[in-house]
Parts: C-alpha cells; structure tokens; sequence
C-alpha cells in the first residue's frame, strides 16, 4: 500500500508541475514574442537610419560639386575685378577714385566694343 499512496501523491504534483511548467511556458512564449516584435522594429528602424545616412551623403557630395564650382567663379571673378582695377588706376596709386572710375567708364562707353565679353 505505500506504494501505492506514493504514486497517488505523486500524480497531483506531476499535475501541478505540468500546470507550472505550461504557464511558465506561455510566459516565456509571450516575452520572446515581445522581443522579436521589438527586434523587428529596431530593424525597420535601423533601415530608415541607413537610408537617411545614404541621403544625406548624396546631398553633401552634391554640395561639395556646387562648393567646387562657385569658388572657381569666384577665383576667376576676383582676378577679373582685379584686371579691371589695374585698367581703371591710370595714375597707378593703388587706390580707385571717382574721376578714374568716371573715365574709365567714359572710356568703355565710347570704345567700339563698349560691352565686353567676359
């Protein structure tokens, strides 16, 4: 008979402990669910992240083109001013007054080609 009360004390507990056991493994089946839906939107998110990164390195390389080409304007505008500034000190002091800007222009205007090209 003690056998037989053994394996009846034990039958409860088996059930308890599978009990346990399924609620513990729903638990842990609704936590790792949690945990992809997460790992799942870290992704979409480091997507969007990489996709803003290789936006914005298109935007900067194009910048640099547009930076490239407006400092050669400007070099080359700075030298022109400075051949017209040459042209129009016809006294050679270094420094532009009114009267030579006034002949200079005077000058160009009655000239046979009073609109230069560049």
């Amino acid at each position: 008979m003690a056998i037989s009360n053994s394996k009846k004390a034990a039958a409860p507990k088996a059930k308890a402990a599978s009990k346990a056991s399924t609620v513990d493994c729903a638990k842990c089946d609704a936590k790792i669910a949690s945990l992809e839906n997460r790992v799942a939107a870290l992704e979409s998110s480091l997507k969007n992240v990489l996709e803003a990164i290789d936006a914005a390195s298109k935007v900067k390389s194009e910048l640099d083109e547009v930076k490239a080409k407006l400092s050669a304007e400007v070099s080359e505008l700075k030298e022109r001013a400075k051949s017209w500034k040459e042209k129009a000190d016809t006294n050679s002091d270094g420094k532009v007054d009114f009267e030579e800007v006034y002949a200079y222009i005077r000058k160009r205007l009655n000239s046979r080609n009073p609109r230069p090209k560049k």
